[in-house]
């Protein structure tokens, strides 16, 4: 196999993972949601449109096809970088093609309220959330019910810094159905703000009823007193949300790294540190003691105390 050239190893890295399954493997994508998709071969790897992938049953990811072949599909660097400039006339091509009919970004379509928030409110209660951190957050709005067909979903917000739903996260109320409303602006993460705005302290979460979980753990902690913190929910492995809040928030100087304690959790927690190394701020890494997640630390905390009292 001939030598690479520094421009063909540019060109490749160029390529995204998705241009290269929509050229190469298009019956292998499946859109989950409006930026993310799956794969019929591997249920648990995660394309996005933002260039980035994980594999979380291998524990790996990248943001460019060359990762993909290489950490996925177990091509050495060479062979892989020469596939992609196999392809280079066809993406182009591809490109060329989607350049000439592109259309404005997908606006935001934020889901209908339901006129109630009786099921959401049984779902959540279910699920170990304590009545004050519901009232604030259905109270606030960035928390309600919505109907879709004979379905009914928990829609979480993440607003921009006027206030404005920027996205909405459903998760099914029944079954486990979730995903983002089409146009999301997955940078907004769902929030629940401290007491005061210029608190420096953030409890990082990846999903929105994590966040609840950790506000409901605090509250049974500390009663009253339970928004001596922001709670901040990224919607998976998802720098934007973070990078959003730091920006906003300045007087931040103390992060807790709440992210779940499974190898795909473990990992994206070290690269927030290192990512954030040098930007002054403390950094605590702080995995639930027990489970994969906080609302199962949750659960079995509410579960062990049942026991206690028998």
């Amino acid at each position: 196999m001939s030598p690479l050239s520094d421009q063909e190893i540019a060109a490749a890295r160029r390529v995204s993972v998705l241009e290269y399954f929509r050229t190469c493997l298009p019956r292998e994508l499946i859109q989950v949601s409006a930026h993310d998709y799956r794969t019929k071969t591997h249920s648990s790897l995660v394309i996005s449109d933002n260039g980035l992938f994980h594999w979380y049953s291998g524990g790996v990811g990248g943001n460019n096809a060359i990762d993909y072949l290489t950490k996925v599909e177990k091509l050495d660097f060479v062979s892989a970088v020469h596939r992609l400039n196999d392809l280079r006339p066809v993406l182009v091509q591809e490109n060329q093609r989607e350049c000439s009919s592109s259309k404005e970004p997908r606006p935001f379509v934020q889901p209908a309220r339901d006129n109630t928030n009786l099921k959401v409110r049984a779902y959540l209660r279910g699920r170990g959330i304590c009545e004050p951190v519901l009232q604030f957050c259905l109270g606030a709005g960035t928390l309600y019910q919505s109907r879709h067909g004979r379905y009914t979903n928990c829609v979480f917000l993440g607003l921009d810094a006027n206030g404005t739903a920027c996205s909405a996260f459903s998760r099914g109320c029944e079954g486990g159905w979730r995903g983002d409303a089409p146009g999301s602006q997955k940078k907004y993460g769902f929030i629940i703000p401290a007491a005061t705005q210029d608190c420096p302290l953030v409890f990082v979460y990846e999903a929105p009823i994590d966040a609840l979980s950790g506000a409901t753990l605090r509250w049974q902690e500390r009663g009253k007193d339970w928004r001596d913190r922001w709670y901040l929910a990224l919607g998976g492995l998802n720098y934007q949300p973070l990078e959003w809040f730091l920006d906003n928030h300045p007087e931040t100087t103390v992060l807790y790294l709440c992210l779940d304690n499974d190898r795909a959790g473990r990992q994206f927690s070290t690269r927030i540190q290192e990512r954030l190394a040098n930007r002054g701020y403390r950094i605590v890494d702080a995995p639930p003691r027990c489970g994969k997640d906080y609302n199962e630390l949750l659960l079995r905390k509410k579960q062990s105390r049942k026991h206690g009292e028998r």
